[in-house]
């Protein structure tokens, strides 16, 4: 695969991989911080997000504690790919992406078994909400306390 001719969520091209190997040695805030703002604006992604989300579940079996950040990022560039906008996934991506979904259920879950984290629980329970094809309900995970108390037109 040819990392150049991925698109980021601004159409510049863009290699997910040497920020998510920063992650996996430890720099986790500078490089989720990068993958977030290049993979992920406003609901934007590109060719570069289907590509990273094989390289982040690699990093969520590998590492010793779950990072919210990486299931928020994955659960996040699944929901953008159900939107209208989103780009297809270019053929030479398809296979890994979808394996790497295959894979996270299990990591997910033996997360969840420990998990008290505001942000990883949501985020949690997002990527086995889009795993199980409850994409509706991945949506509404994601969304802050705040968020869903707004929708429901529940006063705090």
């Amino acid at each position: 695969m040819n990392a150049s001719k991925w698109l980021d969520a601004y159409d510049e091209p863009f290699d997910p991989s040497p920020a998510i190997d920063a992650w996996i040695a430890g720099d986790g805030d500078r490089a989720s911080a990068e993958l977030w703002q290049r993979l992920y604006h406003q609901g934007t992604i590109g060719p570069a997000s289907y590509a990273a989300v094989p390289g982040l579940v690699r990093l969520l079996t590998i590492c010793s504690a779950p990072d919210w950040n990486a299931y928020a990022l994955i659960a996040s560039i699944e929901e953008a790919r159900m939107g209208r906008e989103a780009p297809a996934i270019p053929d030479e991506l398809s296979e890994p992406y979808f394996q790497a979904w295959e894979m996270i259920l299990s990591a997910a879950l033996e997360h969840m078994k420990s998990a008290a984290d505001d942000a990883l629980v949501r985020s949690l329970i997002a990527v086995v909400a889009h795993a199980k094809k409850q994409h509706p309900i991945a949506t509404i995970a994601l969304c802050t306390e705040d968020e869903r108390q707004e929708m429901l037109g529940i006063d705090p």
